[in-house]
């Protein structure tokens, strides 16, 4: 009897360890991950942001569009945000902040359409707070989202040990440069100056695209409709964008998908759907000139200025922007 009671002891102590050294690597792991501290920063701009909010930018980091040459603008971009994830956080936006865009900027290239590009849930101990993981259950009929949540919740830092290593790397990076919620572009390298631009071309392009059938088939578009009848109830209008690619890129995406094909099929399914768009295409800005990217499928501060100027222009010419 005595053994079995100091057995339970042991049993129960090491349990409170466990439990306690889990909480402190979950604590840790939510306070110093790197995407973690812009997501909270972007989050305290944003509910620090009181301007008209005449344009919110919102998807992946391929949604490049600088507020602060916009103007009367919040970038709330997020890499590799799914379109799931923009759909909580609108709707959260729209239903606990008050503050209501006039128009919103989404990135519309066919990676955000890609067959796995909806099962793709990343840092889910930040999205916690926006996504509705028994709902996403339900309208998939499908438990593991319920692991999401639970990992998300109480082991945030297991299986994402390169975004721990990342996290680093970027210790001292100096978040002060985030304004109105824009993370600036990265411009530590120069795609011009790449030797092995052909590779990263090829390599980028099957990270994305290689989920895409022979016939080039949209994957789920389950939350992008969702996104659209949002923008439909609280009288949002959306600008569509497809953002300039290198020519490595393009050369090798044109060979596995049909690009021309999924455009005309986005649009067509956003026209169903919507009646107040408009589509900004740069994806063909920057042929040739692969000074203005970063890698293979993002532009760099330089080029980004060149497009929101030119996003600017466009829409101060349509009388879109009142001064």
């Amino acid at each position: 009897m005595n053994r079995n009671k100091l057995f339970f002891k042991k049993l129960l102590v090491f349990l409170l360890l466990a439990s306690a050294m889990n909480f402190s690597f979950n604590a840790v792991y939510d306070h110093w991950m790197y995407y973690f501290r812009l997501a909270r920063t972007q989050d305290k701009q944003f509910d620090a942001y009181h301007d008209t909010l005449r344009y919110l930018m919102l998807g992946n980091s391929h949604n490049r569009v600088n507020p602060e040459i916009l103007g009367n603008g919040f970038g709330y971009i997020m890499p590799k945000e799914v379109y799931t994830q923009t759909y909580y956080k609108l709707k959260y936006i729209l239903e606990k902040t008050g503050k209501k865009p006039e128009n919103i900027f989404l990135s519309i290239d066919p990676v955000n359409f890609s067959p796995k590009a909806e099962s793709e849930l990343p840092f889910d101990g930040y999205w916690k707070k926006y996504l509705d993981y028994f709902d996403l259950a339900r309208e998939y009929h499908d438990p593991r989202y319920l692991l999401y949540w639970f990992s998300g919740n109480f082991f945030s830092y297991v299986g994402n040990y390169k975004y721990a290593y990342m996290s680093l790397i970027f210790f001292n990076a100096d978040l002060s440069k985030i304004k109105n919620g824009y993370i600036p572009a990265r411009d530590y390298e120069n795609f011009a100056r790449l030797p092995n631009r052909e590779t990263l071309g090829y390599e980028v392009a099957m990270a994305y695209l290689s989920s895409y059938s022979k016939t080039s088939q949209l994957g789920d578009t389950k939350y992008y409709l969702k996104l659209l009848a949002l923008c439909r109830q609280y009288q949002i209008r959306l600008f569509l964008l497809r953002m300039p690619l290198t020519d490595e890129y393009l050369k090798y995406a044109g060979k596995m998908i049909d690009i021309g094909k999924l455009d005309c099929e986005i649009i067509e399914l956003t026209r169903k759907h919507c009646n107040n768009f408009e589509v900004f295409d740069f994806r063909n800005e920057f042929r040739g000139k692969p000074e203005y990217f970063f890698n293979a499928d993002h532009i760099n501060p330089e080029g980004v200025a060149i497009v929101t100027k030119k996003i600017k222009s466009i829409l101060d010419e349509k009388g879109k922007v009142k001064h």
